[in-house]
């Protein structure tokens, strides 16, 4: 019943509808590509291994990015995007704001290219 509300939502104006999960999506941890993740404050990189998730090869580098879902969900983790293009997979960005990809979620999502720079 959710999917279909959401469907039917997605021809109103965007920031009309509002959904509040308390799980995160369903995702495939076993991708097989690993990428770098650049942290332009840091000017360094860190890289991220198939089926890691970002904030966990970010703490094995030590670097803390605030957390506490770790679902896509709570919004905690938000963090910018300078360069490269996302796999959002959060709960909580509409379709403007993925296609903006100017933030991302690290706890979930992971990157379409090789690459991704992020303001960390």
């Amino acid at each position: 019943m959710l999917a279909a509300t959401e469907r039917e939502a997605r021809r109103r104006p965007d920031g009309s509808f509002h959904v509040e999960r308390f799980q995160g999506a369903a995702t495939d941890r076993g991708e097989a590509m690993g990428f770098d993740v650049v942290l332009h404050r840091q000017g360094r990189s860190v890289r991220v291994e198939p089926g890691q998730a970002i904030i966990e090869a970010l703490e094995e580098a030590g670097v803390t990015v605030p957390s506490s879902c770790r679902e896509g969900i709570c919004g905690t983790c938000e963090t910018d995007v300078l360069a490269g293009v996302p796999d959002h997979r959060d709960t909580l960005l509409s379709d403007a704001e993925r296609a903006a990809n100017t933030c991302m979620f690290v706890c979930v999502s992971r990157s379409l290219t090789e690459r991704l720079v992020l303001d960390l």
